[in-house]
């Protein structure tokens, strides 16, 4: 007899539940009369998830993400996982649950203990026009910016903290603007201060909360607008907070933000090296100091150069985010950088001059394959040196391998076709791999620039056409 067999013959065929568990099944039947056709169906999805953990972990989430969440469990999720592989594993929510969702998490809304940097952020909130003030001032700290040399500043008491010259932008930043927002703030904290050199933290508030003023200008004025997603400028902003007490999902938020655009003091993993991450030191707009738990940030004088360019935004226009001359500084002094992004925003510009959209049947295919051959052969050309085995394994590969599994995903959709509930659940079990996220967020910064116009149409693809001749040529030279 094998030794599973023997096994086998130990395990009931009918296993009868504890009162205690009972209890608890009932009440969940009656709180979700519609979630489960009785308790055979909850026991059974029960084990069939549990028994995945088991057997294989790497597909438990996948497992998980074939019911729809409640919204309790979603809003759990969106506290303990990150944005994209939430919206992985759930495509469709919370936007299906409506304006149900937005009254839930007013009933409910998550009390964490809240750390000193969200209760300061809070504060800083409740100070209103900080913007107009900023508006106000820009002349008198654009004067004050112009008077310093900024390549010959250091805190002498901290040691400067570098960007770790990894060659993309990050798919964490999804527009530029809120750079300009970021060097406009420290300009005038300097202003205020007579300082070129500013507590790193301080300017993190201050600049959150910059942000977050913006986004009360320009979201209702879309709105009222009509503005369609490839229309909108305040992509890339805060969204306002208005509760009287903050939950610990605002404070996650607002600390995830403030670390991918205005920066965020990182130490490797593998090297134990100490680094700047985030979007300000990925275009090399400033220099941080740290030592122990002190930071302070100043700017480069590329910083300064982006900084004294005149914004539409601080103009007092919001349907505008980049003024041309800001535009053509990001694409000839910033992106540059940043090698690998490079290649691809040169090689997706070739080919969207090139296309016929009566010709091309998908143009997100096309520019996938683009990007990822400009990736491709960056990492083969030694130009990278310890980043190409990582980008190899992270970008390249990953894709591969996420791109084999969508087609076999894809092949059972095919065989059940017929049975919508399957075709959904199988759906949501596709991934996107790193190099759509690079194709999205690349195309998404380009018609930002307003290098390219972005037309969504009416079977819901993206299209682009080169809106800004010059400045795309001047990117491909």
């Amino acid at each position: 007899m094998s030794k599973e067999k023997g096994f086998l013959d130990q395990v009931e065929a009918e296993v009868k539940l504890t009162p205690d568990h009972r209890k608890k099944i009932a009440q969940i039947l009656s709180d979700n009369p519609n979630r489960f056709l009785d308790t055979r169906d909850f026991v059974s999805r029960a084990l069939d998830v549990f028994l995945t953990w088991e057997k294989d972990p790497f597909n438990s989430m996948a497992k998980m993400s074939e019911m729809e969440p409640t919204m309790k469990q979603f809003q759990f999720m969106k506290i303990a996982l990150n944005p994209e592989k939430l919206k992985e594993m759930h495509p469709d929510f919370p936007e299906k649950w409506g304006k149900e969702w937005e009254e839930f998490l007013i009933k409910n809304p998550i009390q964490m203990p809240q750390s000193e940097q969200s209760q300061k952020q809070h504060e800083a909130r409740k100070s209103k026009e900080d913007f107009e003030k900023i508006q106000a001032n820009i002349m008198d700290a654009n004067n004050y910016l112009r008077e310093i040399k900024f390549e010959g500043i250091v805190d002498d008491k901290l040691e400067q903290i570098h960007y770790d010259k990894w060659p993309l932008i990050s798919t964490f930043y999804s527009r530029f603007f809120p750079a300009k927002i970021g060097v406009i703030t420290l300009a005038e904290m300097m202003r205020e201060q007579k300082s070129p050199i500013i507590n790193f933290e301080e300017f993190r508030i201050k600049a959150y909360d910059i942000a977050e003023e913006i986004a009360r200008k320009m979201i209702p004025f879309e709105t009222e607008k009509g503005k369609k997603r490839s229309q909108k400028k305040s992509t890339g902003l805060p969204k306002p907070y208005d509760l009287d007490e903050v939950t610990g999902l605002q404070s996650i938020k607002e600390q995830r933000y403030k670390d991918r655009y205005f920066g965020k003091v990182t130490k490797s993993k593998e090297s134990n090296e100490i680094n700047l991450d985030g979007l300000l030191s990925t275009l090399g707009l400033v220099k941080v100091f740290s030592k122990n738990k002190d930071t302070t940030i100043t700017l480069t004088e590329n910083g300064k150069k982006f900084c004294l360019f005149e914004n539409p935004v601080f103009g007092g226009k919001v349907d505008e985010s980049l003024s041309k001359d800001e535009s053509e500084f990001i694409t000839t002094n910033c992106i540059p950088q940043r090698p690998v992004q490079h290649q691809i925003v040169k090689r997706v510009i070739k080919i969207v001059s090139e296309t016929d959209f009566n010709k091309t049947p998908d143009m997100a295919d096309d520019l996938d394959e683009v990007c990822r051959m400009a990736i491709q052969d960056m990492a083969d050309s030694n130009k990278l040196g310890e980043y190409a085995e990582k980008i190899q394994r992270d970008v390249l590969d990953k894709s591969k391998e996420i791109l084999k599994s969508n087609k076999i995903i894809d092949g059972k959709i095919l065989d059940v076709k017929d049975d919508e509930k399957e075709v959904r659940n199988l759906k949501k079990m596709k991934k996107q791999t790193p190099v759509e996220s690079i194709r999205i967020a690349t195309m998404g910064r380009l018609a930002e620039l307003g290098v390219v116009h972005w037309h969504i149409n009416e079977g819901g693809r993206s299209e682009y056409t080169i809106e800004d001749k010059k400045l795309a040529e001047s990117i491909s030279k």
